[in-house]
Order: C-alpha cells, then structure tokens, then sequence
C-alpha cells in the first residue's frame, strides 16, 4: 500500500539513507523500473491484488540482476517465508517490527557490494588468466594440472583443455621423459 511504502522510505530516511524509491504494483510495472534503475535493494509486500513477492522475484532473477530482495509483509507464515527465501529472497521482515528493516537493509546492501566485488575481482583474474601471452598452468598440491590457459596451447602445442588432470612432470623436457616422448 502507499501507506506502508511511505513508512517503509520514512524508516530509511530515519536511518540515514539518502532515499529515491519507486512503488509500484504491476509485473509491467516492475520490469519498467528495474530497466530504468540502477536500483539498490527492492523491498516487496508478500501479498498485492494484482501482483505478489514470489513474482516480483522471479522477475528480478529473470533480469539477472543481483539486487538484494526483501520480503515485508503484515502475515505470511513461517513456511511461506522459508519457501520465499529458499527461492532466492534475501531476507523476511513483518510489517510490525519495522525495528528489523534497517538492520536486514544493512545487512544486504554490505553482502550485495561484497558479491559486486567478488565478481569484478573474478572478471579481473579470468581476463590476466585468459589474455596473457605466457602459459600459465594451476597445479594442486600433488602436482597435477587442474586448469591451463589457453597461451598454454601456444607455447606446448596442446589445447588447454588436454592439460587437466596431467601430471605436472609431464611437461620435463624430451628425454626426461616428458612432454616431448608424450607427443610422440
């Protein structure tokens, strides 16, 4: 409700964040705003006439967004809320303890820049991984190759891909009984 929104960015505001929200009340509606965002968090009512939390989600999910997805609703039971949560909502907060909604809002924009920066630290490894001019092969602690990069094919004339599992003693030098009795 427009009540309930209006207490929800209060709240915010009181706790000190610098609120520019959004209420909307349609899937049409939500697919709208979330193409407009960038949007921070999306705090849902379990239950709306034409439109619910579970929905809202799936379409979040279907956008492929990582925005954290709060469920705020007056009276879901326990295995509706395990159920939301196991589908990807983040958190559950009722609508009479609304104590709890700036602490889960905290909670889950810290875990949302968390993952942001894991995956841009994961974007940064995989491009050094994939665009360096050396081979560079991961080994575990047995000495076995698990991943190589695809310079590896470059520089020992195998695809990448065949170097997994191998043995790191593989690649010693011909005569050594190594890569070059390998290819022969």
């Amino acid at each position: 409700s427009e009540f309930d929104a209006r207490v929800m960015v209060q709240s915010l505001r009181t706790g000190g964040y610098d609120i520019h929200s959004r209420r909307v009340e349609t899937a049409d509606a939500m697919l709208d705003a979330l193409r407009e965002g960038p949007w921070d968090i999306v705090l849902a009512d379990y239950n709306m006439p034409n439109f619910n939390a579970p929905q809202a989600l799936r379409l979040l999910q279907g956008e492929g967004l990582d925005i954290p997805f709060i469920i705020v609703s007056g009276g879901i039971g326990e295995d509706v809320a395990v159920a939301a949560m196991k589908a990807g909502a983040h958190d559950y907060v009722m609508k009479g303890n609304p104590a709890r909604l700036l602490p889960a809002v905290a909670r889950e924009l810290r875990e949302a820049l968390v993952r942001r920066e894991r995956r841009e630290s994961e974007m940064r490894y995989r491009t050094l991984w994939e665009t360096s001019p050396d081979a560079v092969l991961l080994c575990d602690e047995t000495g076995v190759i698990r991943f190589a990069n695809p310079a590896a094919q470059q520089v020992f004339g195998w695809p990448a891909a065949q170097f997994s599992d191998l043995p790191l003693s593989t690649l010693e030098p011909a005569g050594g009984g190594g890569l070059g009795q390998a290819l022969a």
